[in-house]
């Protein structure tokens, strides 16, 4: 790596919104009000974040508590592993780690109750 010109590997989300789109009663459970001035950014890795931090402290039924459970903590352990290949430099397992990370959310937004 050079000087001035570095590599980086790392993840992001390019658009807030389509997190609020793709998985909408998950992103009210993180965030429920939406004015919020102290939330920086609401991407995908926050969205893990704030869920998980959420899950223990936040004051939450107890059937989403129970609903949301494991997949929260399969969501955590998935974060920890997407962390842990970029800063290995390795894409092509990170890339597999946010597909599986996409589809452990969309898991959880299905099983919430709608209202």
């Amino acid at each position: 790596m050079g000087k001035v010109l570095q590599v980086r590997v790392w993840a992001s989300t390019y658009d807030e919104d389509e997190v609020r789109g793709a998985w909408p009663l998950l992103h009210k459970l993180a965030w429920p009000d939406d004015n919020a001035v102290y939330v920086a950014k609401k991407g995908v890795l926050e969205l893990i974040d704030t869920l998980v931090d959420a899950h223990r402290f936040a004051d939450w039924s107890a059937d989403v508590k129970a609903l949301t459970a494991d997949g929260l903590a399969t969501l955590a352990s998935l974060r920890r592993e997407l962390d842990e290949a970029l800063a290995e430099w390795n894409p092509t397992r990170a890339n597999r780690l946010t597909d599986q990370i996409e589809d452990a959310l969309t898991a959880i937004e299905k099983v919430l109750p709608k209202a």
